[in-house]
């Protein structure tokens, strides 16, 4: 640590981002309690399979603290924490999914939400885990309709009608025979990851393996 990094921890504290208690994160696992908390999965329970991704690594549970820092990450301007949480997926990946990829890309946001965020979570984090694993980060797929909030449905199949149709391929050409990482937040369903899963097969992906950050303990 650099004599003015020392200085500037002094006047302005870090934060944790997953509790937000002060004190410094190490390697995208937060602060000393943090790192050794409940809320990170055991490594037997970080892999899921899905129909339309062969598979998805998720790194924890969506439940507090994680679950707080999340929604300070997508509702209150926190995009610092993508680097964070960049960090910790991507330690994931290269465990679970060394060679499964060649591309990043993510779940992306409607331009409406876009416009109102101001930035697009996913795509953040995608950034961040291609900085570390050194692949390209590339926006492969397109929301083409503001549908509601898969947060404000219960139920499976209604989660799944919402999105369906929701996602295109802009350029065939950049997706057809590579096999891609796609990237979100949080896996519940897994609605919103097949869609875009799906769409990226049907434009002629060879194979889609996807990584959240967290996965919801109701459903898992």
């Amino acid at each position: 640590m650099g004599i003015l990094s020392g200085l500037l921890d002094l006047l302005y504290p870090p934060k944790c981002p997953f509790c937000g208690s002060a004190g410094r994160s190490e390697n995208g696992k937060g602060c000393p309690n943090c790192r050794e908390a409940a809320f990170w999965l055991p490594l037997e329970d970080r892999v899921v399979s899905g129909e339309n991704y062969a598979r998805c690594v998720c790194v924890g549970s969506y439940e507090d603290p994680l679950r707080l820092s999340v929604r300070r990450f997508k509702f209150q301007g926190r995009r610092e924490y993508a680097g964070e949480y960049g960090e910790a997926m991507a330690d994931a990946v290269r465990l679970f999914l060394p060679g499964a990829y060649e591309a990043i890309t993510w779940m992306p946001v409607s331009e409406k939400r876009l416009k109102e965020r101001g930035y697009d979570q996913a795509r953040l984090m995608a950034e961040a885990m291609a900085e570390r694993l050194d692949k390209p980060a590339m926006p492969l797929l397109e929301k083409i309709r503001d549908n509601p909030a898969q947060s404000s449905l219960k139920d499976g199949r209604d989660r799944k009608r919402n999105v369906d149709g929701v996602y295109r391929v802009p350029d065939p050409v950049a997706v057809e025979g590579r096999r891609i990482l796609l990237v979100d937040d949080i896996l519940t369903t897994g609605a919103t990851l097949e869609e875009g899963a799906r769409t990226l097969r049907a434009a002629g992906a060879q194979q889609v393996v996807a990584a959240v950050l967290c996965r919801t303990p109701e459903k898992h």
